[in-house]
């Protein structure tokens, strides 16, 4: 059975940026996954990044491999704010960076993970197991896909989620129903209207939130009253942003924040494309569905219930992360690492309570903050968490307080 010191568990943003640094510093690891899958066949054909293009760009260990330095390789324009950026030009991107930094991700699929002597004990669906003495699982948001309990009963050929959908063309002509207020929600109501289906928008809250523009231009003056981040731009973003600052917060507020920071809300952009133009029932929640005929009945309840008819329902009701929905985590081992609200919790270099075993991404949102729901979140952890896997996971060791 092969031994890896280092393996990392996807080939996201997250995974990408942390196996960059580990080659920086000349740390031998191996990478699994195929690179970027959750952007390229998840999210819809279309689609553009909520994200400024500034704060689209991974973590590298050296300047020259953001998107300004891609599109001057390349004779691309560039804006680099109030983008929007395509989906098309950020896959270019990223099958650039990939190539540039990390060109040695393994295309396989991780079945299993459990704890041996000295480490972990890693299985693959296409390739032979291995052990590793550390593990970094850098998953993304996908295995966290939430669809509400009163609607998860139903057949998908009835009810999805926004992720499960990369060409939304089949619905064209059809009446389909999108729950939610937030950036997917919205960015799919859109595309499926311009796309020819009759969309209709079901939004819990009263009106819907639109984020304002970013000034273009930031004088040396504007950018100390108005500090740009890659996660966003204020004061608040700056503490947002902050992982260490955001650990001193209360649990409960945590909690909390790690879920409704910079949203649910709309890009400025999106607005004239849903505004208007897409049928909108605010004030309402669906409270169940049944399937009818071909499509199914909704039960919409708000200022007044009512019976509406679909043909589909997408759910742009986001991610709920639960390390059960990691499959490959055995259930040893999952029951081992303590959890705050079903997240992992982890230190400042994303180590959890089991030595060697890393999270990153959503998974880290309740320990370090917002940014590790986003790209941004890259930029505060990848050089860490190289640092900590190349001296063998010693610092988690000595404790677990955020540092």
């Amino acid at each position: 059975m092969a031994a890896d010191e280092i393996l990392i568990i996807g080939a996201g943003p997250f995974g990408l940026s942390i196996s960059a640094h580990l080659r920086a510093l000349g740390v031998e690891h191996r990478i699994v996954g195929r690179p970027m899958d959750a952007w390229r066949t998840h999210m819809p054909a279309g689609m553009n990044l909520k994200s400024e293009p500034y704060g689209s760009c991974f973590s590298a260990p050296k300047p020259g491999y953001d998107i300004a330095a891609y599109c001057r390789a390349h004779e691309l324009e560039y804006v680099e704010r109030l983008g929007p950026l395509p989906l098309r030009r950020f896959l270019d991107y990223a099958d650039w960076f990939t190539k540039q930094l990390v060109p040695n991700v393994q295309d396989s699929t991780v079945t299993g993970l459990t704890q041996a002597d000295g480490g972990f004990r890693v299985e693959f669906a296409d390739a032979d197991p291995c052990t590793a003495h550390q593990v970094v699982v850098a998953t993304g948001v996908l295995p966290f896909a939430r669809i509400p309990h009163e609607l998860a009963g139903l057949p998908a050929d009835l009810v999805s989620h926004t992720s499960d959908h990369h060409d939304l063309g089949p619905f064209r002509g059809r009446r389909v129903a999108v729950v939610g207020a937030g950036q997917s929600a919205l960015e799919t109501a859109a595309l499926l209207n311009e796309a020819g289906a009759d969309t209709l928008l079901v939004v819990r809250a009263p009106v819907i939130s639109w984020i304002q523009p970013n000034p273009e231009r930031l004088s040396r003056l504007g950018s100390i009253k108005r500090p740009a981040t890659k996660l966003c731009e204020g004061w608040h973003c700056a503490f947002w942003n902050a992982p260490a600052a955001f650990h001193m917060l209360p649990e409960a507020m945590r909690i909390t924040k790690a879920r409704t920071v910079l949203g649910p809300n709309g890009s400025w952009w999106l607005k004239d494309r849903v505004d208007g133009v897409v049928e909108a029932l605010t004030d309402h929640r669906v409270k169940g569905a049944v399937a009818a005929g071909s499509g199914v009945q909704l039960l919409v309840e708000g200022p007044k219930q009512s019976m509406i008819d679909v043909d589909h329902l997408i759910c742009g009701t986001g991610f709920r992360v639960d390390l059960a929905r990691l499959s490959f985590l055995a259930e040893p081992l999952r029951d081992r690492i303590a959890t705050v609200n079903g997240y992992p919790e982890v230190r400042r270099d994303c180590a959890s309570t089991i030595p060697g075993l890393y999270f990153t991404g959503s998974p880290a949102t309740v320990s370090l903050g917002p940014s590790m729901r986003f790209i941004a979140g890259t930029h505060n952890v990848a050089a860490r968490i190289a640092r900590s896997l190349a001296h063998g996971g010693r610092q988690a060791r000595r404790g677990h307080a955020v540092d």
